[in-house]
């Protein structure tokens, strides 16, 4: 588990970031692997979250995932009655207390957000598809449609790969660079 400095310091915040080791999962999927989604054994996976909720301290009914489809579609919890497990989307905002949302990843970034006046926590699964398509942005702004001012929301990245070991063909920074010159900076060329 990793834990990040900047959220450390929040007695009222449960975060961590899990690696894919200490899992259940064996063969290809060997692993901490927490995706109902995929080909794993439906068991293993049930034994992961089952672990993961264990460790973050909260009921395994409580631990709420997506099905996450490299969009940038927001579910947002205003409510309990909103809370719903393995709903399609990539990032959750909620102001529920008591309730662990969780972002799946391989190499993609998760990004944790917390607004500490307003007590609102969100996550997102932010790959290349739904970086280009405005999954942060959408992010922070049902962030701003429940009243969280900019200056309070806190982001950090979670483990993900670097851009260093991930090459790219030149359509995809085209890409990139078609929606905004300034996006060079996140590409190195070899």
């Amino acid at each position: 588990m990793f834990f990040s400095k900047k959220l450390q310091k929040f007695e009222s915040l449960k975060h961590c970031f899990f690696s894919r080791k200490n899992g259940f999962s064996t063969g290809n999927y060997a692993s901490l692997n927490c995706g109902l989604g995929s080909k794993d054994k439906k068991e293993n996976i049930l034994k992961n979250l089952e672990s993961v909720s264990k460790k973050i301290g909260c009921k395994k009914e409580l631990l709420i995932t997506l099905n996450q489809k490299h969009t940038n579609k927001v579910i947002c919890f205003n409510s309990e009655a909103d809370v719903e497990n393995k709903l399609t989307g990539d990032a959750i905002v909620s102001k529920v207390k008591n309730v662990a949302i969780g972002i799946l990843t391989a190499d993609c970034a998760s990004i944790f957000f917390y607004d500490p006046k307003n007590k609102i926590i969100g996550c997102s699964h932010a790959g290349w598809k739904g970086a280009l398509s405005g999954i942060v942005k959408n992010t922070v702004a049902k962030f701003n449609e429940l009243k969280s001012n900019n200056n309070d929301l806190i982001a950090v990245i979670g483990p993900c790969i670097n851009k260093k070991n991930y090459n790219v063909k030149k359509d995809l920074f085209m890409k990139f660079m078609d929606k905004d010159k300034k996006n060079e900076s996140f590409f190195q060329k070899i």
